[in-house]
């Protein structure tokens, strides 16, 4: 493990810039909207799954309230803890829904070099290091991986040169059609797309070497009151003996600044917050397929899915709390 901390240190000096100001914690209230349309009139009653935020080791997440008349029961995903809330709503008449999601959040950065160990179940290093239906482990896949961690020996340089190598070859792009499904193949094929591409990427490439590593999404934080138009996306990797340490190849493409590129491996500023983590989402009750990641709404009558969801993400600081610098891409 030495030689993961002195590549730790090596990246924390080379970032100290560009994380100087993102050390503390930062508290606001935040209302998550998604409204679904082009719902059918004669859609009879809807099936919605709404995703809730939770805490986890470097958020603190309270007082999450539903602002809708119905009934809704609230449920958590088994494999990765995945907290989500389920009613049967009648289809409005306008084609429209609205559901609103309101919850206090602490988010505090996250420095590489003060990850605390933890040590996952062998299940969930196994589904760490499992394809999915869009981050694929394909010949390919495997051919790229180890042309690109050539030479390299730890766990830690072969995640580094994974997450140079994306950062560097993927251009972010959302003109393309087929951009946001988090489809390794196609980042393969055309080198573009959101952050979903660039870390299903990411992820197949390190699993391609038995490293574990998986997904997370939410929403990026603005700098001080705003809204957020959509989601944001990264990944975690595991280190044995470490932790599950965090990468944001796509934030990390779209600067020029050094500092920052070295930071965005290991290192997390608390300008996001974490709704759910994880592909091929089995939740009960069962929705009609897997979800593909979960951040959207999932809206379904008699099996199937219907309507067309938008979100967004309103955030007022709390008094007294932090105002960090924005970041994070958006859907």
């Amino acid at each position: 493990m030495r030689r993961f901390f002195i590549l730790a240190s090596a990246v924390t000096l080379i970032a100290s810039s560009a994380v100087a100001a993102d050390t503390t914690n930062r508290t606001f209230d935040a209302t998550y909207t998604a409204t679904i349309t082009n719902i059918p009139a004669d859609a009879g009653v809807l099936d919605i799954w709404i995703p809730l935020p939770r805490a986890r080791s470097a958020q603190g997440i309270t007082d999450v309230k539903i602002d809708s008349p119905y009934q809704w029961q609230r449920f958590t995903e088994k494999e990765f803890g995945n907290e989500y809330a389920v009613a049967k709503i009648p289809a409005p008449q306008a084609g429209e829904l609205v559901v609103k999601v309101s919850f206090r959040g602490t988010r505090s950065a996250i420095a590489m070099e003060k990850i605390a160990g933890v040590t996952p179940s062998k299940s969930e290093i196994a589904r760490a290091l499992r394809a999915d239906r869009m981050v694929t482990l394909s010949p390919r896949v495997k051919k790229l991986s180890d042309e690109i961690v050539a030479g390299k020996t730890t766990t830690v340089d072969k995640a580094l040169a994974i997450y140079e190598y994306v950062m560097t070859t993927m251009k972010y792009d959302k003109t393309t059609p087929g951009w946001g499904n988090g489809d390794t193949e196609r980042a393969c094929d055309i080198k573009a797309g959101n952050c979903s591409d660039f870390h299903s990427l990411f992820i197949s490439l390190a699993r391609s070497q038995k490293i574990p590593a998986r997904f997370v999404i939410g929403f990026p934080l603005p700098q001080g009151d705003g809204r957020i138009p959509s989601y944001h996306c990264w990944a975690e990797f595991y280190v044995e003996g470490k932790g599950w340490i965090p990468v944001d190849a796509s934030d990390a493409s779209k600067s020029s600044d050094p500092a920052v590129r070295a930071m965005l491996f290991g290192n997390l500023p608390p300008n996001r917050v974490e709704f759910t983590m994880g592909r091929d989402l089995v939740l009960t009750p069962a929705t009609s397929e897997p979800l593909n990641f979960f951040i959207y709404p999932r809206v379904e009558t008699k099996g199937k899915p219907v309507g067309t969801a938008s979100l967004s993400l309103e955030v007022r600081d709390v008094k007294g709390g932090t105002n960090i610098a924005a970041g994070g891409d958006v859907h």
